[in-house]
């Protein structure tokens, strides 16, 4: 059995997907093309040698023309990409030279896809990069730092104004203390005994080799950074324990594809995935998952025992 675990969130979204082999792929820019399903982004760029050139070097001087085109193509494809609901790379670009480096070293590092000379005496040159590697390890350092920040400074000010105004405050008891602490116990023992009820009957999480996130049906769209919470928001993938992993593994929170079967089959899934059913997304933000109760008590499970560690991700639109 696969010892990594995968999870593969399903949607709907038909416009630009690839029925054909279960790969889902976006339109970006006037040429560009990010491959959600292999990680990858591309572009097409056209070139001409221009006149008086000689007829043995003027291919050459056109498809070279193409090739930088095309790499004008393949930055503009990447800052398009999006990051979260509200951000693109372009928006990282921006703020971290780290993120923009990254991003232009891999342009030029750019692998051709394919070179096609013309009977005009054109040139099409089709470059392809990877959306793995430095771009991510990049991008989710500096996100996960945002995030920190974002969880941090609001707790800093909160102790700032208790310790300021500290005598204000009644005073409480050790016997109220020692009251909320015992009814505190009792519901953490009973939200155990609900996760081991839930995960023991219904959950084989020995066999388990991933898990499928269906998410048909809501306005969920692709990203760099999907998120995966309960019905209250709490997120339960990427977690704290995950980022750091995927930052040095130079991996993707998630991959994507467009068909059911595609996923199941899919090397990175294993033979006995866990299907859940998610209905909705997080409020308005297209790129975020709601569970129900039930099925966030079936991966908090999962996560508690440590299942997740070297967790894969598709969604499938």
């Amino acid at each position: 059995m696969n010892k990594s675990l995968s999870i593969i969130i399903i949607t709907l979204c038909s416009l630009t997907a690839n029925a054909e082999d279960g790969q889902y792929t976006e339109l970006v820019g006037n040429t560009g093309e990010i491959n959600w399903t292999k990680a990858t982004v591309s572009a097409i760029g056209y070139g001409i040698a221009g006149e008086g050139k000689k007829a043995n070097i003027a291919p050459y001087l056109a498809c070279r023309a193409a090739k930088v085109d095309a790499q004008r193509n393949l930055l503009e494809s990447y800052q398009g990409v999006r990051v979260t609901a509200t951000t693109l790379v372009s928006n990282y670009m921006l703020s971290s030279d780290e993120v923009k480096s990254s991003v232009e070293g891999t342009v030029k590092g750019a692998i051709i896809k394919s070179r096609d000379n013309r009977i005009d005496g054109s040139c099409k040159v089709v470059l392809e990069a990877p959306l793995r590697g430095k771009i991510s390890k990049s991008i989710y350092q500096d996100l996960y730092q945002e995030e920190v920040s974002a969880s941090i400074l609001p707790n800093l000010w909160s102790l700032w104004i208790g310790t300021a105004h500290a005598a204000s405050y009644p005073t409480v008891s050790n016997q109220q203390i020692s009251d909320q602490l015992s009814q505190l116990s009792k519901r953490i023992s009973e939200l155990e005994k609900g996760v081991k009820a839930t995960n023991v009957n219904d959950v084989q999480t020995h066999d388990i080799s991933g898990i499928i996130i269906d998410v048909r049906g809501t306005s969920f769209t692709p990203s760099l950074n999907p998120k995966i919470r309960k019905a209250d928001g709490d997120v339960l993938y990427p977690n704290r324990s995950d980022t750091q992993d995927i930052i040095d593994n130079g991996q993707l929170v998630s991959l994507f594809a467009n068909d059911v079967t595609f996923a199941m089959d899919h090397p990175m899934i294993g033979d006995t995935p866990l299907l859940i059913k998610a209905k909705k997304t997080w409020k308005n933000l297209h790129t975020e998952i709601a569970l129900a109760d039930n099925d966030a008590l079936k991966l908090t499970y999962l996560i508690n025992k440590n299942l997740l560690k070297d967790i894969g991700v598709i969604i499938v639109l």
